[in-house]
């Protein structure tokens, strides 16, 4: 069983640094209405699941960004 503490090592190639996943305009722009309407207790179960999923979704493609600053760095 592994902890959390395990690392997980994702290898690209240097090619796709470029392509790396970045949140859309458009689904940026969704997330962040869906945070304002969340402040005022206005979302349904699904736009709630919604906004955990593009919440995710940016989070991970900020790691990736992170990886790819030090991938070229390296």
């Amino acid at each position: 069983m592994s902890s959390e503490a395990d690392a997980i090592t994702l290898t690209f190639p240097r090619s796709i640094l470029p392509e790396l996943p970045v949140l859309a305009k458009a689904l940026n722009e969704r997330m962040h209405e869906l945070l304002e309407r969340n402040t005022e207790s206005a979302l349904g179960e699904t736009e709630r699941a919604e906004l955990e999923t593009l919440v995710q979704m940016a989070q991970f493609a900020q790691l990736l960004a992170i990886a790819a600053r030090g991938a070229v760095a390296a």
